[in-house]
């Protein structure tokens, strides 16, 4: 009986090899391939996590009125890198305060990404042991972008609305006209401040990925949160 050549040997041990490394090499493909797909998928699910706590504030925001600068406005301020508004109670459970109206602040903050700052103005002056609560978004959050789509001119005008990088009540003049202006008890003048709110906020958010070849910076597509506050359906 005849046995193997060392040459046959050779070759089949060489065949095998490079079957070996195909097969090792798909796997490792396939592994990479596993990894990247659960990293997108954790991604996802961060942004619609996300996307569900900012749109749940955004949703019920009241239209609080407070006294600034002599003057009385909702308590809505927009900036290009934060917003503060105040927002109706999202439940009604045991924590301290809940049921209550809240003052958000939407910033970011170094080391810390995306907060929301959150006080109860009815409570602090029940409570002055009462401190603000911090809430971590998100710290992948590098920068915050806001825009916010506002009534152009008096409403009889007409105009179509624009988006502006602010939005301060206590400087809208559109609606500073004689006929808004208020007389107090004792004849001194007071100017009331506006009653108009956004149409709607526009969110860019500027976050920190994690890819297999190191750290880069990835900017979502704008969020546009519409605000229904006064609107008839």
């Amino acid at each position: 009986m005849r046995g193997f050549t060392l040459l046959e040997v050779l070759v089949s041990l060489t065949i095998l090899s490079l079957i070996f490394v195909a097969v090792l090499g798909a796997i490792r493909v396939g592994a990479k391939s596993w990894e990247s797909g659960e990293a997108r998928a954790e991604e996802s699910q961060r942004n619609r996590t996300l996307v569900e706590a900012l749109a749940r504030d955004l949703t019920m925001i009241y239209p609080a009125r407070v006294k600034e600068q002599d003057k009385d406005v909702i308590a809505f301020h927009g900036k290009s890198d934060s917003l503060e508004f105040a927002t109706l109670p999202q439940s009604y459970g045991a924590e301290p305060f809940s049921h209550m109206i809240r003052i958000v602040v939407y910033a970011v903050e170094s080391g810390r990404g995306l907060v929301a700052t959150g006080s109860y103005p009815l409570a602090t002056q029940a409570s002055a042991s009462f401190e603000e609560s911090v809430k971590p978004l998100d710290e992948r959050v590098l920068q915050a972008r806001f825009r916010y789509l506002v009534p152009e001119g008096r409403p009889e005008e007409n105009l179509p609305p624009a988006w502006r990088d602010f939005w301060d009540p206590s400087q809208d003049e559109a609606l500073q006209t004689s006929s808004q202006r208020l007389v107090s008890a004792q004849g001194q003048r007071a100017l009331k401040g506006s009653d108009r709110m956004p149409l709607a906020v526009e969110l860019t958010l500027t976050i920190q990925q994690t890819k297999s070849s190191g750290l880069r910076e990835l900017i979502l597509p704008p969020l546009i949160f519409p605000v229904q506050v006064g609107r008839t359906l």
